[in-house]
């Protein structure tokens, strides 16, 4: 592995438990429910990190969920910006994970609702 890799890696890894501790402890937006942050790509400048979440709940529940990260993007930037010591705080953007298996089991449920109606 590149050292510009790890280097890399290891940021993400301080992005994902700072983003995390903030989410928890430092925002208070209701719309916000569930979530776990799955993993960061960081740009090779670090001037931009998009962070994809799972997001427990329904589907209203989940876009609320995102909007309500995605409208918190500047705080949780700015309060990050206090936290880690870089030359620059990278942009963020918060993106829906949907890993195969929970996709699976949407369908699932949306075949067994049809044939329920």
């Amino acid at each position: 592995m590149a050292d510009r890799d790890r280097k890399n890696l290891k940021f993400a890894n301080i992005l994902k438990y700072q983003i995390t501790q903030i989410i928890q402890k430092e925002l208070s937006d209701p719309r916000i429910g569930f979530i776990t942050i799955t993993n960061i790509k960081i740009s090779s400048d670090r001037r931009r990190a998009t962070v994809y979440v799972s997001i427990l709940g329904d589907e209203k529940q989940k876009k609320e969920s995102l909007k309500g990260l995605t409208s918190a993007a500047g705080f949780i930037r700015h309060t990050l910006s206090r936290k880690i010591e870089t030359r620059f705080t990278p942009e963020i953007e918060f993106i829906e994970d949907i890993n195969p298996a929970t996709r699976v089991e949407e369908i699932l449920r949306e075949i067994e609702g049809s044939k329920e109606q």
